[in-house]
């Protein structure tokens, strides 16, 4: 019979979410096994360590939210200054009634300012209050009239959720760990490590009898987690081309006398070892990112989309911009 011995994880190289995995299931391993490993002060300090570092993961992924306040005050304000564009372009219809409804929501958004350059509490008070309005019968019918109905739904929408993350970040804030996530790995590792060594130690005393079945099942569960990493590395070095990717139509966009901007739909085509296809749409900012040329004046815009991230390559498509009237 060859030499039982416990194989070593490469958690220095495991992610957060998988090393916080992996010391749970090794940690039921020992306690299944505490009556061979009979090391209750150990297993009591392993438990605390995996505590300690599950709390910390927690509240590191709650911390994405910081992220995602962000990125959602930037969707808003597209939409908000998308809402006054339209309204904008509107005051010079040639329907008169068109022109009327403009005039009367151009009213209200001018009385509360700059909205997407207010800090973030009065931008989201005066959405609130804007969108209010705007859904009362004093204002609904211009703007059902000027189309902005999806609009104000969308801007409603994503100001909740912009709400929504402020409320995380405030908890997300109260709740931060006193060491970091590093320092929580090192110790998760370190009680783990002084039970692996004492199991060492006893199969060199009693021999391997009693920790076979142990020893077995722990080198499955590290055997996994390394595999998992080997897959990882390969997956995050592998870049993926999107000049073949698909962008949807882009609207003709409005002049507004500064630059136009617009996130396009960009997806990608995968396909699987067993040759089945999946359409992905990528992310922008994470994916992705745009550059523009010409997008000031009316006339026909450039947009360079470059893959970023696990993407590589670069895409150029355009879309017009109306003169108005």
């Amino acid at each position: 019979m060859p030499d039982l011995f416990l194989r070593k994880p490469d958690t220095g190289h495991f992610s957060n979410a998988d090393h916080i995995e992996y010391h749970k299931i090794t940690y039921s391993e020992c306690e299944a096994a505490g009556a061979v490993i009979n090391a209750p002060d150990l297993m009591a300090s392993y438990a605390a360590k995996v505590t300690q570092e599950d709390s910390i993961y927690k509240w590191m992924r709650k911390s994405e939210y910081t992220v995602k306040k962000l990125e959602t005050d930037h969707e808003r304000d597209r939409i908000y200054e998308g809402i006054c564009g339209i309204v904008r372009v509107n005051l010079r219809h040639f329907d008169p009634a068109i022109r009327d409804n403009a005039v009367h929501v151009n009213n209200l958004l001018v009385n509360y300012g700059d909205v997407p350059h207010a800090d973030y509490d009065a931008a989201t008070a005066s959405i609130d209050s804007i969108i209010t309005r705007l859904n009362s019968p004093g204002y609904l019918p211009a703007v059902q009239n000027l189309g902005l109905a999806e609009w104000v739904t969308e801007l409603a929408s994503v100001n909740a959720l912009f709400k929504s993350y402020v409320d995380d970040v405030t908890q997300e804030q109260s709740e931060k760990p006193g060491i970091t996530s590093q320092t929580a790995r090192r110790e998760t590792d370190g009680a783990l490590r002084r039970i692996t060594d004492r199991v060492t130690a006893l199969i060199n005393l009693n021999g391997p009898a009693l920790y076979t079945d142990f020893v077995e099942k722990f080198n499955v569960t590290v055997n996994h987690y390394n595999t998992l990493v080997h897959e990882h590395y390969g997956r995050l070095h592998a870049k993926t081309d999107i000049t073949s990717a698909v962008i949807a139509p882009i609207d003709v966009q409005p002049c507004t006398g500064t630059q136009v901007y617009v996130i396009p739909t960009v997806s990608i085509v995968q396909k699987a070892k067993d040759g089945s296809e999946t359409v992905v749409k990528l992310v922008f900012s994470e994916d992705f990112t745009v550059g523009y040329k010409n997008n000031v004046d009316p006339g026909t815009a450039t947009l360079i989309i470059t893959g970023i991230g696990k993407y590589t390559g670069k895409l150029v498509t355009t879309f017009n911009i109306s003169a108005g009237n």
